[in-house]
């Protein structure tokens, strides 16, 4: 179970939100589109700032990271994750 102020950091967080916003309209992508569709949208460009923002949405069970193939990366958006509503 995540803790609430840890949980509450991951979605009031700009980036983290325009991230699961992105992925609650897909439901479902891989890294490298995600990543594009981030820096398409001007949210972010450095995958290391993509990666710490990922893991912090990973590690509040917000979004479920699917490998596939040894070598593909998918990510998921989770029920916690869907706070951002679509629209």
């Amino acid at each position: 179970m995540v803790d609430h102020a840890f949980y509450l950091k991951a979605v009031n967080n700009p980036i983290r939100r325009e991230m699961l916003r992105i992925l609650n309209e897909v439901e479902k992508t891989s890294q490298e589109d995600f990543f594009e569709k981030l820096k398409a949208n001007n949210i972010l460009d450095k995958e290391g700032v993509f990666k710490y923002n990922i893991d912090y949405l990973i590690q509040a069970d917000c979004v479920k990271k699917i490998e596939e193939d040894g070598n593909k990366i998918n990510f998921e958006i989770l029920q916690a994750g869907k706070v951002i509503e679509k629209y």
